[in-house]
């Protein structure tokens, strides 16, 4: 990491600030978001329009998204982090690289579904409060599984309020980008190509591959705005602002010397 490429300022942030960052970060770098999304989400949509032509529209069908939702924000975070201290970074180097590192990735996983696959209510609420950042600290900071345990619990209980704001977010992010993508999926078959409703609509309680589309995309916002997030939990734990800032003192010493 160099500190002097860091191209977010570090300091305290509220939820919506936060929010308002990721969504300037995924303006800014168009390209890299735009290609990993289409990687990830591009080989999903023909399944989305099979599934839900075939089972004509169940339900069921959104908790298909929902369970990829690990999978989709890991490469998401991986990238955002990678551009937060380097120009440029390639789509197919964070996919390798995530390639490479299998048991992190299977412990991202396991973690994030852990409370929903356990938990109910409150208790999958509070799971999921206290494994807010295992992406980060497994990918980002390479952290041993048991270390890794040890380190995204003690980041949750140093600030429980961005941590529950985290989740409370997932939980937002996800319904808003599932709903525009409906609509704009509507609106394109149904007004653009005169093609009606072939696949039904969310208003009457059908899972749509238009729906499926966008609650898919919303894990890859989600992935950048949890990084920012968590880059305001260590500022405000940990103080990491400083930290930075001394090591890029450090750094300039060192390169005037």
């Amino acid at each position: 990491m160099n500190p002097h490429a860091c191209r977010v300022v570090l300091r305290r942030r509220g939820p919506l600030e936060v929010f308002d960052l990721a969504v300037r970060f995924l303006q800014q770098h168009p390209g890299p978001f735009g290609r990993l999304a289409l990687v990830l989400v591009g080989p999903l949509a023909p399944l989305y329009f099979a599934l839900c032509w075939w089972t004509e529209g169940h339900p069921a069908l959104v908790l298909i998204p929902l369970a990829l939702a690990p999978l989709l924000q890991a490469p998401a975070t991986v990238l955002a982090g990678r551009l937060l201290f380097a120009p440029t970074v390639r789509v197919r180097d964070v996919l390798r690289e995530l390639a490479r590192r299998p048991v992190a990735l299977a412990q991202v996983v396991f973690w994030w579904t852990l409370p929903f696959v356990l938990g109910c209510g409150v208790l999958s609420w509070v799971g999921s409060i206290a494994t807010s950042w295992v992406t980060e600290v497994a990918l980002l900071e390479e952290a041993a599984p048991d270390r890794a345990r040890k380190r995204f619990t003690r980041l949750a209980r140093l600030h429980v309020g961005v941590s529950t704001s985290v989740v409370f977010g997932w939980y937002g992010l996800t319904a808003w980008t599932g709903f525009a993508g409906e609509v704009l999926g509507q609106a394109a078959v149904g007004t653009v190509l005169q093609l009606g409703e072939p696949f039904g609509s969310l208003f009457d309680f059908r899972a749509t591959p238009f729906l499926l589309i966008g609650l898919s995309l919303g894990q890859v916002v989600f992935g950048v705005f949890r990084l920012l997030a968590y880059l305001d939990v260590r500022t405000r734990a940990e103080g990491w602002d400083l930290q930075v800032a001394l090591r890029a003192l450090g750094l300039a010493g060192r390169s005037l010397s």
